[in-house]
């Protein structure tokens, strides 16, 4: 079980120093300001291209965007402050981690194979000469994307297949992460099958000419190289310089090699939808570069940027609940599926703006918050964010210190959420996104509540002692935890866990 175990090295921990708490680290609060300044990034970038002339309401704008960023660092630091004493684990409860890890990264690799294969079957993909093709035209293939979109809505065709490993969206969950930070501990079959899962995966993508899937598993193999730099923290020692060093070249050759394909697809995206007056480019890039190349380094900027003038629009559009259906796309489709909802009874916020100004809610992006206030509010929003602060610190903590797995695949997942704030709510768009967090976050949850009914959670000094004959932690009626052997005699007092 997920809940269980923790991803461990053999070698003993030498992060944990008990002179700096892990809140007077910079590694406490890595994520915190990396995904606080991506925010305050794309939010300052917004202002500075040709839409920042047509926001009706800069300063309602800009208070809300600071308010939602500093509600997101105010969790964090509530939770990021708390004290906690990592667990020990083991050498069986090591061994017996590994094993789950290597099946989980298999089953997490089997099920991605399964996913694109399908995907790319659904989507007229009838051998390597096709997929070829639609690799070298990405704006042709984003194209057909919609008429086969058009194809499923008419004939009402559903794949049970696809439909099946949608149900199983939380697999989606495990591969990644698990792949990048147990890499060193994975064998070379295990290794070989997880990459060939992911390249699969994101071939679809590449297919359709389409960013998200792409887009998603970098992310996703920069949270888990997040983690893995956060445990190596012996900057005095030549080896670990030199792992840092290696992870960070990985990061950049990731980042860089996605903005390439990005800018390039996005550049025939728009000479073939004819919107260059809407994505002018940089005069001096174009000197330098062309047309063609300076128009997608345009969109570069412009993609993860213009959601805030949608927000604007969004500010000024009068509330009307959704009934909890314009939040999350995917809950929305089922509930119409299933129960034959008239899902145009409950708009969402994005969707009501566009029927007022006109800025289309499934062409453009609005970010995240109107889609999260057609049900919360937007004074409820400021709140959520408060509430998704503490829990990314509160997984940070656990996949970092307490090198749990649940708390690093749920980290992960929330570094996607995250990333796509300028954008929607990406995880509630998809169903096998929102069925992989949901799941992550209920097993988390509920882990949660059994820590504090076994009083293992960190909620202050709790009601154990450490007694001088057994230099042990012990409660009444409960047995050592993780089979921790009695050790040299200490002070006694409360042990806080």
């Amino acid at each position: 079980m997920l809940n269980t175990y923790e991803h461990t090295t053999d070698r003993p921990d030498r992060s944990r120093q008990p002179d700096r708490p892990f809140d007077r680290t910079l590694r406490g609060w890595l994520p915190l300001l990396l995904a606080a300044g991506w925010m305050l990034a794309t939010f300052g970038m917004f202002w500075t291209g040709g839409m920042a002339s047509e926001v009706p309401n800069p300063l309602r704008l800009t208070g809300f965007v600071l308010a939602a960023t500093g509600a997101f660092a105010l969790g964090y630091a509530i939770r990021i402050g708390r004290r906690r004493r990592p667990r020990q684990v083991s050498a069986v409860g090591r061994t017996a981690s590994r094993r789950r890890i290597t099946r989980l990264v298999v089953a997490g690799a089997i099920y991605h194979i399964a996913l694109g294969l399908a995907l790319l079957g659904e989507y007229g993909a009838t051998g390597p000469a096709s997929i070829w093709a639609s690799l070298q035209d990405p704006a042709g293939a984003y194209v057909s994307k919609f008429a086969v979109y058009e194809q499923q809505q008419d004939a009402g065709r559903v794949n049970p297949a696809i439909q099946m490993l949608t149900l199983l969206g939380v697999l989606g969950t495990v591969l990644v992460p698990l792949l990048v930070v147990h890499w060193s501990r994975l064998s070379r079959a295990t290794r070989f099958i997880g990459v060939t899962g992911m390249a699969t995966y994101g071939l679809f993508f590449l297919f359709i000419g389409t960013l998200k899937g792409l887009g998603d598993i970098a992310i996703m193999v920069g949270g888990g190289l997040l983690v893995t730099s956060a445990t190596v923290v012996r900057r005095t020692s030549r080896v670990e310089r030199a792992k840092r060093r290696r992870l960070l070249a990985l990061a950049g050759t990731i980042g860089i090699l996605f903005c390439g394909y990005m800018v390039t697809s996005q550049a025939d995206r728009i000479d073939r939808f004819g919107i260059q007056d809407r994505v002018p480019p940089n005069r001096t890039v174009e000197a330098v570069a062309g047309t063609h190349l300076a128009t997608g380094v345009a969109a570069l900027v412009h993609y993860p940027t213009h959601g805030y003038l949608g927000l604007a629009y969004n500010l000024e559009t009068p509330f009307e609940w959704s009934h909890g259906l314009g939040s999350t796309p995917a809950v929305a489709s089922y509930a119409q599926q299933y129960f034959g909802t008239d899902i145009a009874e409950y708009p969402s916020y994005p969707v009501r703006t566009e029927s007022r100004t006109g800025w289309p809610a499934g062409l453009y992006w609005s970010t995240i918050y109107p889609w999260l206030a057609s049900d919360l509010t937007y004074p409820g929003v400021v709140v959520f964010m408060a509430a998704l602060g503490w829990l990314f610190a509160a997984t940070w903590v656990g996949a970092v210190q307490a090198r749990r797995t649940l708390p690093l695949l749920l980290f992960v997942q929330l570094c996607v959420l995250v990333a796509y704030i300028p954008a929607n709510n990406q995880l509630g768009m998809s169903r096998p996104s929102m069925i992989g967090l949901v799941a992550l976050a209920g097993w988390w949850l509920a882990t949660q509540v059994a820590a504090v009914d076994a009083g293992l959670r960190d909620v202050g000094p709790q009601p154990w002692v450490l007694t001088q004959a057994a230099g042990r932690a012990e409660r009444p009626g409960r047995p050592p935890i993780g089979g921790t052997q009695p050790g040299p005699a200490t002070k006694t007092g409360p042990l806080p866990w």
